[in-house]
């Protein structure tokens, strides 16, 4: 049996939480990892996920070992990852069952993060490759009201939430047709 702690409040949860989020595989912070996901934390900095976007060089620079170049490096990390592609933030947010396959998967059906959050377990079921355990971990995870505070944190830190859609230019010979 394997169980998970679900309380986004606590400390430790955070810690994890965060170097997920900064990880390469999700937002790709350069120069934030666990050393000071703990730090920030402790000193309350972050109390989620989001808490990110809002750090500030007069919060950072009076800290050991956090010169001027340091901070103004991390900081344009940290803006940069804004332009992640709204799958790598899904993949970010650390939904139980959701990687980088299955985020691109959503964000491929539903463009947007307003749109996936919005969407019933039964419309997640019918993409192929959702089965009911991780449409129950998608709807779960937007259900609860912390986490819909987060992403409406994220939105406002300006942090990419749609997908950009390829618009095929001159007119379309083949749509609406059928090919056998």
């Amino acid at each position: 049996v394997a169980y998970y702690c679900v309380n986004s409040a606590c400390p430790a949860q955070l810690v994890r939480s965060v170097e997920h989020f900064v990880s390469r595989g999700a937002m790709d912070i350069e120069g934030f990892g666990i050393r000071q996901a703990e730090l920030f934390v402790e000193l309350g900095f972050l109390s989620d996920v989001a808490d990110i976007y809002y750090l500030t060089a007069e919060q950072l620079l009076p800290l050991e070992g956090f010169g001027e170049k340091k901070v103004s490096n991390l900081l344009a990390a940290v803006e940069a990852s804004k332009e992640q592609s709204p799958a790598r933030l899904l993949t970010a947010l650390g939904i139980q069952g959701i990687g980088v396959t299955v985020a691109q998967l959503l964000m491929d059906h539903f463009h947007s993060l307003d749109a996936l959050a919005s969407a019933p377990r039964e419309e997640l079921e019918q993409i192929p490759g959702i089965g009911p355990k991780l449409a129950n971990s998608v709807a779960d995870w937007f259900a609860l009201e912390t986490n819909r505070q987060t992403v409406a944190k994220l939105k406002a830190a300006h942090v990419r939430t749609v997908s950009e859609t390829v618009e095929a230019e001159g007119p379309q010979l083949l749509a609406g047709l059928a090919f056998v």
